[in-house]
């Protein structure tokens, strides 16, 4: 009996290990890919594009070269997701999901069908995880207070995600900001009272969820270190200030309202009395002595 419970910590202690090569080396990756994907958005977009494909076939051939490569990256991180979701006797269950039709778009519907094959198991295991920390910590005491944090994680991120548009459009970027390239430099557009200006679709920034996996893998590496190196980090990135009219402070510009146009409206007309109208008026109110 002690052998055998040897031999399953012995294997799950190198299951943990498998584990953690893993994450590091996706990590790794991940912050690797992290410079070429935020100088992407400075890339022209169409139409400029196709001018200077059309003009130049090394830039053309660049582009080919560009695509292919990611399309080899994304296809080496699906492959690897596939043969992890086919190791796991927990996620072997997972349905498959009927293979979408050869477009454009083949290579983000692979990645959508596995992410659907997996998110039952991610959600029980992640939920499962939870309860234990929540039970070694102690924070199972304070169930039934602070109900939204104590809420499982899966259907924190449910109720989160049921309206991604405001997480999505903090994530859009300016042409302005970005100065993407073949693009004319323009000032920032101020933001009209009642209004906010949104980014381009096309110009995408996750500097947070990089710095918070940056942050975690310092912490993991050394703690002591890792708040200073987080907030230097910080202090190196530009802050998105808020796009107001700085010119109109200190008088420096008119403020005014443009009212609406008056209707149904009509200037006086003068008109000639006649000679027996004051007498008249006088007689009507009274007022002859």
């Amino acid at each position: 009996m002690m052998n055998q419970h040897r031999e399953e910590d012995a294997l799950r202690g190198q299951a943990v290990k498998n584990q953690k090569a893993i994450w590091d080396k996706t990590l790794e990756m991940r912050f690797l890919l992290q410079k070429a994907f935020s100088t992407s958005n400075k890339l022209p977009q169409e139409p400029i594009k196709a001018r200077f494909c059309h003009h130049d076939k090394e830039i053309e051939q660049a582009y080919d070269d560009l695509l292919n490569s990611s399309k080899q990256t994304l296809g080496s991180l699906l492959e690897l997701q596939e043969a992890m979701l086919e190791s796991n006797q927990a996620a072997k269950g997972a349905d498959e999901m009927p293979s979408a039709s050869k477009e454009e778009d083949d290579e983000w519907s692979e990645v959508q069908n596995l992410q659907t094959r997996i998110t039952k198991f991610r959600n029980t295991e992640i939920d499962k995880w939870q309860r234990k920390i929540q039970v070694t910590t102690g924070a199972a005491a304070l169930k039934g207070k602070l109900h939204a944090f104590n809420q499982d994680i899966s259907d924190q991120v449910a109720g989160y995600m049921r309206d991604p548009s405001r997480m999505i459009n903090r994530m859009y970027l300016t042409k302005s900001t970005v100065g993407v390239f073949g693009e004319d430099a323009e000032e920032p557009e101020t933001a009209k009272e009642g209004h906010t200006i949104g980014g381009d679709p096309e110009l995408i920034d996750d500097s947070e969820f990089y710095q918070q996996l940056l942050k975690e893998f310092l912490e993991s590496c050394d703690r002591g270190a890792s708040e200073s190196a987080f907030y230097a980090l910080k202090k190196q990135q530009l802050k998105k200030r808020k796009l107001v009219d700085r010119r109109a402070s200190k008088s420096r510009k008119i403020r005014y309202h443009v009212r609406e146009k008056i209707t149904n409206f009509m200037a006086p007309v003068p008109m000639a009395l006649p000679p027996m109208a004051p007498k008249l008026f006088e007689n009507l109110f009274g007022t002859s002595n």
